[in-house]
């Protein structure tokens, strides 16, 4: 199982069925099993709100180097305003990390993934990291983004997370079933994730 996910594949895409921990964003990664650089000597938001699911105790967010205090609060609040709406607390202890986008790429080209990738989750550390451009417009590559996924910002925060958050829940590296939890989470059903591991087994 690949270890690094790239988010972010088209609503309606079709997928793959052998698609693993790879949207059709991504390419095949020669460093899967390489850790994540520890991108957390950053500035540290305040800590988050416990309503709706969001665990103070377990759910850790950080900013990236480069982040001012002010900065780093400012674009958390965002990220967590949209994070309050999903069942968090089942992912026990996990780290949300910001990332500017002026160092996005930088980190997601060594690893094969495509440039427009916005979001990805390094299961071993517990850590999604997200780009600045979902939570604060960033001049070009909101422009970037737009024209790739003909989605608006927040829009595209959301299914971020949701698509995240589907990799996470389930431990499950299939972008097909990544997908598929995100449109139950926006649905408010319960998440299932027995039924696609069933069925991949056959």
């Amino acid at each position: 199982m690949k270890v690094i996910l790239p988010c972010l594949v088209l609503l309606c895409a079709v997928l793959e069925s052998g698609s693993q921990a790879q949207s059709r964003l991504g390419k095949g990664t020669g460093t899967d099993n390489e850790p994540v650089p520890s991108l957390l000597a950053a500035s540290r938001s305040k800590p988050a709100d416990k309503k709706l699911g969001l665990t103070i105790s377990t759910q850790r967010f950080v900013c990236n180097t480069g982040y001012t205090q002010k900065l780093c609060d400012e674009q958390m609040a965002i990220l967590r305003k949209t994070l309050e709406q999903y069942p968090l607390a089942k992912l026990g202890d996990w780290t949300w990390v910001l990332v500017r986008s002026q160092d996005w790429k930088a980190i997601i080209l060594p690893r094969g993934l495509d440039s427009d990738t916005t979001a990805f989750t390094y299961p071993p550390k517990h850590e999604t990291f997200i780009e600045e451009a979902l939570v604060s417009p960033v001049p070009g590559r909101q422009w970037e983004l737009l024209l790739k996924w003909n989605m608006g910002r927040l829009e595209l925060l959301d299914f971020a997370i949701r698509h995240e958050l589907g990799h996470a829940l389930c431990n499950d590296a299939s972008e097909r079933n990544a997908n598929r939890v995100a449109h139950l989470l926006q649905s408010g059903a319960a998440v299932a994730c027995g039924v696609a591991e069933e069925i991949d087994r056959r």
